[in-house]
């Protein structure tokens, strides 16, 4: 989240504050005086869906829809742990520290505590979390139906309204920083910011009917419009070389709500011709770029593709899902050294400290999400998968913080931020993530169910009086059982995602009936009949061990269990707390250590006389060199190395904390 000339951490100096991970409970205390909710006519279970996928001015349909959240409920599960998780943290933050800042700057006095870190009153982003916070609210809401929380951030609202400006603006700092974005000099990010809270206004309407947010919304929109029109083409385009977030996405999801073109245009005006040039002509030329900068650029292409039918768009965010997943990602998914990306294909050379910013890993979701509704491919949620698993899970810990980087330098370790002293970019993606593991586990077409992720969880799917519930252990279990709560009132074909890890085969039974279906990696299995209440599907999906080599040198790779990254465990000598929990990486204290080897050289006997044996073909690239070990205490799925030693332990990445670790492995062949 910075310019490549404006390293963020720098800019802080240091004022992020090293902490202990405690909350507060989730107490009256908390919440403050949620004074009153905003109600209006309109059916806000419904609305995000509708404003998404079938706006009045789009000109190009979903040809797949997500259900809306309140339509699907987690079941109790690891997920569901996740998500209580952050709704208590949700509920630690008092309203009127959340508000501080934004009541000095419009001259309304307050007394409360500030928070610090990125919310800190001296730092150039503060506001930020505060958009995020109402987004993870909304969805929350969403997701649970939880009256409370829609409640508290209803009170947010409010507050906040009493800080917007006549002219609309709304922020958390003076409109000078804005001024000094004009003039090109020294400033952070102030479209950034300002972005997260017209996001946050956005969702509110979308999610809990808060009609006091969209005006807010509209008025912010205004303003940016205003700011931005004095300016020359040339002029502006050197503006959006200073981060700006998701803008253009927000002011075409503003035009999508209101059908109003000022809005498309402003959206239009966030176009950056830099990154969407050579993108639009296929090229590759993100090296050097900062990484989640131009991931919400995109986005804001794949939904003005929805709604423009501009054929650019959709060539732009085509091409850059292509080059990102292809020559820029991990075996995590996840992408992003030092916050920028480098030469295509180079992975081995970029195993750093602070790899895999976790916002990138949030955006490429939201990418991979509207791709897939325009061309439901199931490639696409094989990748959302692979991030899910291992770069988003796994990346809060017990006490509901989150990271900011996911590590990737061998022997380093994972780390955490603290409840009021933290609030980086990261915690908020992580706060909107957490609040809404709903959204995307069912699709549907006019005909069609698609079971994408299998998160336990249960789907009423109202048009058509479907009622499922999906239950499962993965990955400790390689089963999937569906059940109809009530069977649809007309024929829905079911079509259950085939992982591209699936490559053991998949065994289909309704009802206890084995079914011949056609089952490949990477497809969907269909299954077409009168289903009828209490109906009982169930999946085998035997996970397989599998390798990802590093394209820059095939000798450093990663060990798969599915969709699972493992890691090689490397003890804890040296960790302590204050390590762990504070800073947004590991970095500053040591170096890691010397990546892991595993020794597949063969052994060689001597003949009868003595003579040394011709040397033995190094084994295949792709060799399995790890098999499944018994479980520990800790951990419930364990692997060791093979070959001549050292042996090393293996568990899922997205189970680790407090202990170093690394992802990927040396092979030796000779």
């Amino acid at each position: 989240m910075m310019n490549r000339e404006f390293d963020r951490r720098k800019f802080l100096g240091g004022a992020v504050a090293a902490g202990a991970a405690t909350f507060f409970d989730n107490s009256a205390a908390a919440l403050g005086a949620a004074r009153s909710e905003q109600t209006s006519a309109k059916n806000g279970e419904e609305s995000a869906i509708q404003d998404l996928t079938h706006a009045k001015p789009a000109k190009v349909q979903w040809k797949a829809e997500p259900f809306p959240m309140p339509d699907v409920r987690l079941l109790p599960s690891y997920w569901k742990d996740t998500m209580e998780l952050n709704r208590s943290y949700l509920y630690s933050l008092p309203n009127e520290r959340l508000a501080h800042n934004f009541r000095i700057t419009a001259g309304i006095a307050s007394d409360a505590d500030p928070l610090g870190g990125w919310e800190a009153p001296d730092c150039e982003l503060r506001g930020h979390y505060v958009g995020h916070y109402l987004s993870a609210c909304a969805f929350m809401h969403a997701s649970t139906g939880d009256k409370v929380i829609r409640a508290k951030a209803n009170d947010l609202v409010g507050m906040l309204s009493e800080c917007q400006q006549k002219d609309g603006y709304l922020s958390a700092f003076p409109v000078e920083l804005f001024d000094r974005l004009r003039q090109h000099k020294r400033v952070w990010a102030p479209f950034y910011t300002y972005h997260k809270i017209l996001a946050g206004l956005i969702d509110m309407y979308e999610n809990t009917d808060n009609q006091q947010a969209l005006n807010m919304a509209l008025r912010m929109a205004d303003w940016a419009s205003e700011y931005s029109a004095p300016f020359s083409d040339d002029d502006w385009q050197h503006v959006l070389n200073v981060e700006q977030g998701g803008m253009m996405e927000s002011a075409f999801n503003l035009y999508a709500i209101t059908g109003n073109a000022k809005y498309r245009d402003l959206a239009y005006r966030f176009e950056h011709h830099k990154i969407f040039d050579p993108l639009a002509a296929g090229d590759d030329k993100l090296d050097g770029n900062h990484a989640n900068t131009n991931i919400p650029k995109v986005i804001g292409a794949a939904r003005g593709y929805e709604l423009t039918a501009d054929d650019r768009y959709r060539k732009i965010s085509e091409n850059f899902y292509r080059i990102v997943t292809e020559h820029h990602a991990y075996c995590t998914g996840g992408t992003s050294n030092g916050e920028m990306w480098h030469a295509a294909d180079a992975i081995a050379s970029q195993l750093g400290p602070a790899a895999e910013e976790c916002c990138c890993s949030y955006n490429m979701l939201k990418l991979s999400r509207h791709l897939y509704g325009q061309n439901p491919d199931p490639k696409f949620f094989d990748y959302y998968e692979r991030l899910l698993m291992n770069v988003r899970y796994g990346t809060q810990d017990r006490n509901g913080m989150l990271m900011y980087y996911v590590s990737l330098q061998p022997g380093m370790y994972k780390t955490f931020g603290t409840p009021f002293d933290a609030f980086w970019c990261c915690t908020g993606t992580g706060s909107e993530e957490y609040s809404k593991l709903t959204d995307s586990i069912y699709f549907h077409d006019d005909s069609s169910l698609f079971v994408n992720l299998f998160i336990p969880s249960t789907l009423n799917w109202k048009d058509r009086g479907l009622k499922l519930r999906l239950a499962t252990e993965l990955p400790h279990d390689d089963r999937i059982t569906l059940r109809l709560d009530a069977a649809p009132t007309s024929r829905t074909p079911l079509k259950i995602r085939v992982p591209y890890w699936a490559t053991k085969g998949v065994t289909v039974s309704v009802n206890g009936t084995q079914q011949e279906v056609a089952s490949a990696p990477s497809t969907y299995l269909t299954l077409d009949r009168d289903w009828k209440t209490s109906d009982v599907i169930t999946i085998d999906m035997p996970f397989a061990l599998h390798i990802e080599t590093a394209p820059d040198d095939k000798t450093v790779q990663a060990a798969m269990y599915g969709p699972l990254v493992l890691a090689a465990l490397l003890g804890t000598d040296g960790l302590t707390t204050s390590m762990i929990y504070g800073g947004s990486g590991p970095r500053g204290f040591d170096d890691g250590y010397p990546m892991p080897t595993i020794d597949l050289r063969r052994r060689m006997h001597r003949g009868e006389n003595g003579e040394a044996p011709p040397p033995p073909p190094a084994p295949p690239i792709d060799e399995i060199w790890f098999e499944q070990a018994e479980a520990s205490p800790q951990y419930a799925l364990r692997f060791h190395t093979k070959g001549r030693g050292p042996t090393h332990t293996l568990v899922p990445l997205n189970q680790i904390m407090d202990e170093r670790y690394s992802v990927y492995l040396k092979r030796i062949d000779s």
